[in-house]
């Protein structure tokens, strides 16, 4: 194992980086690497970046019961927050918690999420995420993306302990919104069978990670079914570090997708 994996804790985001790619995965979390954002060719995708940012903290002020900050003059974010009213009414019965953090020891390793939105009602869990990209997402694209099997895993082990609350799988719902191309949300259910295949699926994949050898002297400590390094070829143009790697210049117009972990 990477001694920088000793105390790591995983989330959606960089188990979905290490499935996208083990050479990415590296380049991210082992060597710390981050985009220049002074870049002047990647200004359409911080753009793009900062409209989510500022849109989910928007949503958070607002289930927090907090001004939320609007100008008159942002018609588009008050479209999209005329929505969300619409959508996630906020009732006195239920518990709203934005921008909710949990973490879990799950066999050697700890895991996180970070949902935009938890709302918890009469055994009741809901998970709500807002998505901004300009591209369409689809419900067929959501059932086994890495952020729907680790949030929905993590809200039915972690939530109900915090809270003291039973929650039955089948009371369990995660909501994609997205309030530039629906008027509902894209919602998948849960139950029993996809949570012990959720968590399998964790658990392999930590498992993975922790056996690839991403520097030389990993080989010290993996003497048995280590797993060699490998760089999936062909996500390269999708990349932040194509250029790093190969040379070539990013797609920063195709970037998007994958940053959302699709």
């Amino acid at each position: 194992m990477n001694k920088k994996l000793k105390n790591f804790t995983y989330s959606q985001n960089s188990l979905n980086t290490y499935k996208v790619c083990p050479t990415k995965f590296k380049y991210k979390y082992i060597d710390n690497i981050s985009l220049n954002i002074g870049e002047v060719e990647n200004r359409d995708y911080y753009e793009s970046l900062k409209l989510g940012r500022d849109f989910h903290l928007v949503c958070e002020r607002y289930f927090r019961k907090i001004p939320t900050g609007l100008s008159s003059g942002n018609e588009k974010f008050e479209r999209w927050i005329k929505k969300i009213k619409k959508v996630v009414p906020i009732k006195d019965e239920n518990i709203y918690l934005p921008e909710y953090e949990v973490r879990l020891r799950l066999g050697e390793n700890n895991i996180q999420a970070k949902y935009d939105l938890v709302v918890i009602g009469k055994n009741t869990i809901s998970i709500w995420d807002w998505k901004t990209e300009a591209k369409k997402i689809e419900h067929r694209n959501l059932e086994n993306r890495m952020q729907t099997i680790v949030y929905m895993f993590l809200a039915k082990e972690v939530i109900p302990k915090l809270l003291d609350v039973e929650v039955d799988y089948k009371n369990i719902k995660m909501n994609y919104y997205q309030p530039e191309f629906y008027v509902d949300p894209i919602t998948i259910n849960y139950s029993e069978e996809k949570h012990n295949i959720n968590k399998n699926k964790i658990l392999s994949l930590m498992d993975i990670v922790q056996r690839t050898v991403f520097e030389e002297e990993d080989y010290k400590d993996i003497c048995e079914n280590k797993i060699d390094l490998i760089k999936n070829k062909d996500n390269c143009k999708f990349c932040e570090f194509n250029k790093l790697c190969n040379g070539q210049e990013v797609d920063y117009k195709n970037l998007e997708d994958e940053v959302y972990g699709t």
